[in-house]
């Protein structure tokens, strides 16, 4: 085809794209069957690489990155296939850190492309996905570099995503929230159910502290799959000094070893984490395996997982850039701030929110705190409305000091109105996060041609639109 990097995005999102467009005539089409014929057209990559396959509602990517790291600091080339990507699509699959490479990226397009239409052209499964193409770019990635393990994160769900074709030596279960209930169901133990339909027969299950009823999904699921099950808390914390804004220091104890980690990523939150990600790096390693205590430690300490709590500037005013679209993530968030640098006295928020999340999570978290807030929207298709927003907030009694329609207008407006002892917090999306982050470090955003889509933004939590629950 010989094509650039920018024509191969195009093409590549000119699939159905249920993570980035909400048109009408698009309904979801969740299943695996799909997938695993495009894998076979492939000759079933999926199949060459050890994996550990990570689902859940909260601290996936970042209990993701500290699983590849601390398996790279051991010597193992590791893959890691992740979503969303904060500034370019290249960043869903890296190998020890480093995202692919444009060319390689073309490269595998080119090739898997003919078999995405050989499955269209059949006509008995429907057109591939950019989500399921992704992954088998992933899967193929990795097996053509001959990596020897790959940490794989679940796109939405788990029992029905197009990840779920594998057979991982670990599956990793992180906590169980609310959030994409129009798909995956109105209660915790719905929700539950299909996070927990990556559990595969006989395969060790690591699962970190649930609610009780998320518990039972997958206790019971483990038992009935006959997949030993062992909890995140067999990984004890015997040490957490917050280290003000620096590193969390951490000392950490299994039954197999002592953990001492410098850990980059703030908040209490990514403790937990983190004995989630040793559990599942000891379940991985097996006895033939023996990886290192201290090499894990090590690779723990040097990960990197940008717009989590990330301070992007401390002067003039303190300025964090984090993902939070949910309840539980939004109270992770406050208190991950208010561990690291102290009660933000008169925080400003610089909001803005995506269709299927919680738009007023965040600052129903800060409320107290009478925030004041810019309500924008990122450059994502499935960004809400700022006016529907902004009514929103009014109704809910929040002070909505400014509207607008783009992240970086919104940044100069917080710091317009930031007084001293102001902290301005960019949440309510990982899309507004990363464009915070672009806007002051100078990083060149990948627009696509899709931007703001055909339909528009959306409209604030439009039931009457909302796509049916899997089944």
């Amino acid at each position: 085809m010989s094509l650039t990097y920018q024509q191969t995005l195009a093409k590549l999102l000119s699939l159905a794209d249920f993570e980035r467009k909400a048109r009408a005539n698009e309904s979801p089409d969740f299943h695996i069957r799909r997938t695993a014929a495009l894998l076979e057209e492939l000759g079933n990559p999926h199949q060459r690489v050890p994996a550990i396959h990570v689902a859940g509602s909260k601290g996936k990517g970042s209990t993701c990155a500290m699983i590849a790291a601390g398996l790279s600091a051991c010597g193992l080339r590791t893959g890691m296939f992740i979503s969303p990507h904060l500034h370019r699509m290249t960043e869903r699959f890296t190998v020890d850190g480093v995202p692919v490479s444009e060319e390689r990226f073309i490269s595998l397009f080119e090739r898997i492309w003919p078999a995405a239409e050989e499955i269209r052209a059949r006509g008995d499964s429907g057109t591939v996905s950019v989500f399921e193409f992704q992954t088998a770019m992933a899967f193929t990635h990795f097996a053509e570099v001959d990596a020897d393990a790959m940490v794989i994160e679940v796109g939405l769900g788990g029992r029905l995503d197009s990840t779920n074709v594998i057979t991982p030596e670990v599956s990793v279960i992180t906590p169980i929230g609310f959030d994409h209930v129009a798909v995956l169901g109105d209660t915790l133990t719905k929700i539950a159910v299909e996070k927990a339909g990556i559990i595969k027969p006989g395969v060790p299950v690591v699962t970190a502290l649930q609610a009780p009823e998320a518990s039972e999904v997958i206790s019971g699921t483990a038992r009935r799959q006959g997949a030993p099950l062992r909890q995140s808390s067999s990984v004890s914390v015997e040490s957490a000094d917050p280290n003000g804004a620096g590193p969390q220091l951490l000392r950490l104890r299994s039954l197999r070893a002592q953990y001492n980690i410098r850990l980059p990523l703030l908040g209490q939150h990514q403790v937990d984490n983190a004995a989630t990600a040793i559990a599942a790096i000891e379940e991985f390693s097996g006895s033939e395996k023996n990886l290192d205590a201290g090499s894990i430690a090590s690779g723990i300490s040097t990960v990197r997982w940008p717009g989590r709590v990330q301070a992007v500037e401390q002067s003039p005013h303190l300025l964090i850039a984090d993902g939070a679209h949910s309840h539980d993530s939004a109270i992770a968030l406050r208190a991950a701030i208010s561990r690291h640098f102290g009660r933000p006295v008169s925080p400003v928020l610089v909001l803005g929110s995506t269709g299927g999340h919680d738009p007023l999570a965040v600052a129903r978290a800060f409320s107290d705190l009478k925030p004041r807030v810019v309500v924008t929207r990122s450059r994502h298709p499935k960004a809400v409305e700022p006016a529907d927003f902004a009514e929103a907030l009014r109704h809910d009694k929040i002070n909505v000091h400014a509207v607008t329609d783009s992240t970086s207008d919104a940044l100069q407006i917080a710091r317009r109105i930031a007084t001293e002892d102001s902290a301005i917090i960019a949440a309510g999306s990982l899309f507004v996060a990363a464009e915070v982050i672009e806007a002051v470090s100078g990083i060149e955003p990948e627009i696509y041609p899709d931007l703001r889509g055909s339909a528009g933004p959306m409209r604030l939590l439009p039931e009457q639109a909302a796509p049916a629950p899997l089944r």
